[in-house]
């Protein structure tokens, strides 16, 4: 605070910008780029993590928004549309598959019970051309609030497993937490997968045929 302005509330919005660079940066976009973009935040707590972002749908999930709510703790944006916050977790998202382009989870994959369900959650809510940007504190012991341990090997073997492609990956980072050894800052797009493909010629050729033999 001493170094953002004093108050909570500039100290939020300072990280958000810097959050903003940051993502952009990994991105190798300038942050205009989101202003016609759909981006979900995935266990924003209440740091007002996308209040300075430009972008045209900005979503912010989080189980305890509600409990956020009622301390009066969620902001009002200064950049783009209005956050839409979901006090909800990630393991089921309420939204449509193929819905954003970009998912940010920052200092919350580690501190889920089973991350491979909420990976596979934004994977579904990812659209073909999205990025899923995550940034995940590696190494030290489990602990109540952060239940899952990662290396950098187990994180991207897991991003693997769902079927994610890592487009960028820079490990030692600085910890969100200070008893972690250090943190990863990875980017990944979700694999392509093969369409279904209907031919509407063959089954109206049959539905054809198959009245005529009624007939």
């Amino acid at each position: 605070r001493d170094e953002f302005g004093g108050s909570y509330d500039a100290e939020r919005r300072a990280y958000s910008r810097l959050l903003l660079e940051e993502v952009a940066q990994y991105l190798k976009q300038e942050p205009t780029w989101l202003e016609d973009k759909t981006v979900v935040s995935i266990g924003c707590g209440c740091s007002g993590d996308l209040v300075t972002f430009p972008a045209r749908v900005k979503i912010a999930i989080d189980p305890l928004l509600y409990v956020y709510q009622q301390l009066g703790l969620l902001m009002s944006d200064e950049a783009g549309s209005p956050t839409v916050y979901l006090s909800t977790g990630a393991e089921e998202l309420p939204l449509l598959s193929d819905y954003a382009d970009l998912v940010i989870c920052r200092n919350a994959l580690d501190h889920m019970h089973d991350p491979a369900v909420a990976l596979k959650e934004m994977g579904r809510i990812l659209n073909k051309e999205g990025a899923l940007f995550l940034s995940v504190d590696l190494g030290g012991e489990p602990t109540p609030d952060e239940p899952t341990v990662f290396s950098a090997d187990s994180l991207e073997a897991l991003l693997l497993q769902e079927h994610f492609e890592i487009v960028d990956s820079i490990r030692d980072e600085e910890p969100h937490s200070g008893w972690r050894p250090s943190s990863t800052r990875v980017i990944v797009r979700k694999k392509p997968q093969n369409a279904l493909i209907l031919d509407k010629e063959e089954i109206l050729r049959r539905y054809t045929a198959r009245l005529d033999d009624d007939g």
